[in-house]
């Protein structure tokens, strides 16, 4: 499951070490029905654009709830082909290592509802709504403050994707060990870039928000989806920001 309370300001929704069952149950039955091969999704839009994705197949008569994911609609679409997947899929929900057309970037990115598409190869082109969810953020003044207290590391291009983890998980030079503690984390992606905008968004649910941040990547626009607790110092436009994250791309056409 793909599932960010911290970032979304969702919190509310953790009962007992786990998911509030109740709750999700309610919003189960709020969703709209969207067809799927082999299932359906059940999608529930709040007033912020925060999406909660029900995955289901059906058992006989019945339909059961394969996993729930969190998405955020925007205005930032891509235009990318698949290369290979990444990890272990889960029913309805796969994730994808891609690049664009021309072939010389490449990012991994969750796909939902990815089974409202009869098939997906390196032949398919797909337009793709994208945002990202923040492990880490770190928040500069600009590019040089960022460079002057990275120096003697190495440095992030600015808009670069970079699937450092996945990249690492497949360096044979490295050991076993050390390859298979980055393959558990080989979606998350490195990015970084001036922002372009931040605005919060109210989920109208329980006095819910979020903030959203934009940054300009080498595949377009990326909105950033995050708390204000997960800052050390404020984010705002022309702040520049660096980011271990995990993107999420809902499929629009292909």
């Amino acid at each position: 499951m793909a599932v960010y309370l911290e970032n979304t300001g969702t919190e509310f929704l953790a009962k007992d070490g786990s998911l509030d069952q109740e709750l999700l149950l309610q919003w189960f039955k709020e969703s709209k029905r969207i067809e799927a091969v082999q299932g359906a999704y059940y999608s529930k839009l709040f007033d912020s654009g925060l999406e909660i994705v029900f995955r289901t197949v059906n058992q006989g008569d019945d339909i059961q709830i394969a996993g729930v994911d969190m998405h955020m609609s925007g205005r930032c679409v891509w235009n990318a082909k698949p290369l290979s997947t990444v990890g272990i899929g889960e029913p309805l929900l796969v994730s994808l290592l891609m690049t664009n057309a021309d072939e010389n970037c490449a990012f991994v990115a969750d796909l939902i509802h990815a089974a409202t598409i009869d098939k997906i190869d390196e032949d398919t082109s797909l337009s793709l709504q994208v945002c990202a969810f923040p492990r880490a953020m770190d928040v500069y003044d600009s590019r040089q403050a960022y460079e002057e207290a990275a120096a003697g590391t190495a440095l992030l291009d600015e808009g670069k994707l970079l699937p450092f983890n996945y990249i690492m998980a497949r360096d044979e030079s490295l050991e076993q060990k050390q390859r298979d503690q980055y393959e558990a984390q080989e979606k998350l992606m490195l990015v970084c870039g001036p922002v372009l905008a931040v605005e919060k968004r109210e989920h109208g649910e329980k006095d819910s928000s979020c903030l959203v941040a934009t940054i300009r990547t080498e595949m377009g626009h990326l909105d950033l989806v995050f708390s204000a607790k997960q800052l050390i110092r404020d984010l705002k436009k022309g702040s520049y920001v660096v980011a271990s994250c995990i993107i999420s791309a809902d499929v629009l056409s292909q």
